[in-house]
Parts: C-alpha cells; sequence; structure tokens
C-alpha cells in the first residue's frame, strides 16, 4: 500500500527567495488564538537574521518579518534558563548572543507575547543590552553549541578551535576547558558509565592521525581514548543508548598501531561499549564515498541500524546516491574483534556478547 503524506497546509511564505532558514523550527504559543500552537521561523535575508511567525493551523502569516540582529550568524542554538524562560542563542566566529524568546515573539507578531509559562529570567535580563552578551570574544573560532544536561538546568558547550569549555548555562562561568585544536567533527553526547553524560570528541594529533576521546561532562576528565588513522570521512560520531543505562559508540577512521602506516582507500567504522574497555570492534569497511551517516532505532528499540547515503566527491561531477541500512547486529556477526590490551580475547565470545545487547530509546 502507497504511503501518502497528511499535508494540513501548504502556503507561500511570502519571504525574499534568497533567504536562508535555520534550525531548528521554534513551537510557540496559540499568537492568533485560534486554539493551535504557531511556528515561528529563524532566517537571514542578505545575511541579517529575521524573524517570522506563522499559524500553525492556517500557514497564514502572523504580524511582519523582524530584523533581529545585523551580524550574519553561523547558527542557531535554543536554551531554556533556571526559571524556564526560553532564548534564542546565535553565534557567530567569535560571540554568542542571546534573544528572548518572548521579545521576539512580541516584536515579530506585533502584540503582546502570549508566553504566559515562558517569563523573562531575572538573572539574564540584568545583563541585557540590545541582546544577552554570553560570549563577547572569543579565543578561537566557535565551530559548534551543544545542549548538555545539568543538574538543575541545562549547560552550554561550546566547542572552538583552539579550546572548548563547558558553560555554566545560568550564569555563562566556564566549568571546565579540554584543548581541542583541530578538532575534526562535531561531538556527540552518551553514556560512558550508567546514568553518568558523557561526550566523544575527535581530535587531530597530526601525520594523518586523531585521538577518539570520550571525557566526563560534569568535570571535563577523560575516561576512554583511542588514536587511531584519520581517514577521509569526516562523519560526526555516533551513540545508540544500550539497556544497561550505558551507550555504544560509533565512529570512523583506521586503526594501527602504526603511525607510518598509509591508508587503503576504505572507510571503516568502529564500534565501542564501555563495558568492554579493552575491545574495539571493526564493524564494516566501505570503498564508496560517505556523504551522511546516522545511527537509529527501529520496531520499538529493538531494531538497532546506522544509515549511509554514499555518492561522489563533492568536486566529481554529479553522479547517483545511494541509501542504504545496515542492521548493527548483522554487522557483529561479520566484525573482526579488536583487542586493545596485552590480554588474549574470545572472538566469539565477545560477537556473542554484543549480539545479545538490548539498546533504549532512552
Amino acid at each position: 500500500m502507497q504511503n501518502r503524506e497528511n499535508i494540513l497546509w501548504r502556503k507561500p511564505t511570502g519571504i525574499a527567495f534568497n533567504s536562508v532558514v535555520l534550525k531548528p523550527l521554534l513551537k510557540i504559543p496559540d499568537m492568533d488564538e485560534d486554539g493551535i500552537e504557531d511556528l515561528m521561523i529563524i532566517l537571514t535575508i542578505e545575511q541579517e537574521p529575521h524573524s517570522a511567525i506563522f499559524s500553525g493551523k492556517s500557514g497564514d502569516r502572523i504580524g511582519q518579518t523582524w530584523r533581529i540582529d545585523r551580524e550574519k550568524p553561523n547558527g542557531l542554538y535554543t536554551h531554556i534558563t533556571k526559571s524556564k524562560a526560553e532564548y534564542v542563542l546565535f553565534y557567530t566566529d567569535n560571540t554568542i548572543k542571546g534573544y528572548s524568546v518572548n521579545d521576539l515573539c512580541s516584536t515579530t507578531a506585533g502584540q503582546p507575547s502570549k508566553l504566559s509559562d515562558s517569563k523573562h529570567d531575572p538573572e539574564w535580563q540584568a545583563q541585557m543590552k540590545d541582546f544577552i552578551p554570553i560570549v563577547s570574544e572569543s579565543s578561537g573560532r566557535i565551530l559548534y553549541l551543544l545542549n548538555v544536561p545539568g543538574s538543575y538546568y541545562n549547560n552550554i558547550l561550546v566547542v572552538k578551535s583552539e579550546v572548548s569549555e563547558l558553560l555554566d548555562g545560568q550564569k555563562f562561568r566556564s566549568l571546565w576547558s579540554v584543548n581541542t585544536t583541530d578538532i575534526l567533527s562535531k561531538p556527540t553526547l552518551g553514556y560512558f558509565k550508567r546514568d553518568v553524560l558523557s561526550i566523544i570528541m575527535e581530535i587531530g594529533i597530526g601525520n594523518n592521525r586523531k585521538k577518539v576521546i570520550i571525557i566526563d561532562s560534569k568535570s571535563g576528565t577523560l575516561q576512554w581514548e583511542i588514536e587511531m588513522n584519520v581517514g577521509t570521512v569526516r562523519q560526526n560520531p555516533g551513540v545508540l543508548n544500550t539497556g544497561d543505562h550505558r551507550s555504544t559508540f560509533l565512529f570512523w577512521g583506521e586503526y594501527s598501531t602504526d603511525s607510518n602506516n598509509t591508508m587503503e582507500l576504505k572507510e571503516n567504522l568502529y564500534m565501542f561499549h564501555p563495558s568492554q574497555p579493552k575491545v574495539l570492534m571493526h564493524l564494516s569497511s566501505h570503498t564508496e564515498n560517505v556523504i551522511i551517516f546516522g545511527v537509529a532505532l527501529f520496531e520499538r528499540s529493538r531494531h538497532a541500524c546506522y544509515v549511509l547515503i554514499t555518492g561522489p566527491q563533492m568536486m566529481e561531477n554529479p553522479g547517483n546516491l545511494t541509501v542504504s541500512k545496515r542492521r548493527l547486529k548483522e554487522d557483529i556477526s561479520n566484525a573482526t574483534v579488536i583487542g586493545l590490551g596485552t590480554e588474549e580475547v574470545d572472538t566469539e565470545e565477545i560477537k556473542s556478547y554484543f549480539s545479545r545487547m538490548r539498546y533504549s530509546s532512552h
């Protein structure tokens, strides 16, 4: 049976054709009082960030497009403060600016905001100028922002080209920092210890080598690391949470203890689980160019898999793209077990252990 999309509405946006919509889309309270929550989008028009609101029920525009700032953002991030107030954070190469969603709703819609449950945060508003200066001048280029849950509110991981630091999500003070010179991909959150959040990072160390490190999100202390050849795949690591309240970490590269090793033209995917800290699973090798890599759970968290989109290199002529989904359990049965210590490992026992592993969406 053919699947059909259930389209509720389709409307022209009335927004300039050369504008670029930034993610994420914001769901806001019912501004036009039609009983349905509305939508706010953030977009750049001639490099400047603007906001626009659309009715969640009809798709009609509410109010006018509002210019937020004159400086082009590299990206945006949404943040909930200790008092449950919602803010949009824009980051450039060396600054992070905060704007109240409450204020953006009012100015964009041209009417008082309906955000009765999302008040201004007093501590943040005390620092208000035209915006809230979260980072005024960064040492090193800001590459990514990540939301890191804390004890009472979310903290902000600022990943920079020289050093990355975790900022207190309420007061902006630095909680810890780690050297991330030549960081190769966007860090990903997972669990190395049971119910204790960790961060996996990939950092270049020269001579076509990298370190894959897992650090404690509360302290920044190192929990696990491995050195390997970089390879050509620059995909973010993948994380799947397991039933024992930890995570499986998946990443690309080529494991070799020889720093002068000449890499073959193939991409290698590896799997690590903290219950087996001295074991690395080489899941598969690919000769195709990997464009997109992602991990997912299907069939009510029982079917762990990863999805690949492969195709031509960016600079080559257009060609065909191939989408493939591979079950983790099937790759484990054909995987190569790599022992990281001096002790011998029972290959079949390790494969059986990983094949029995259960996964969780939580």
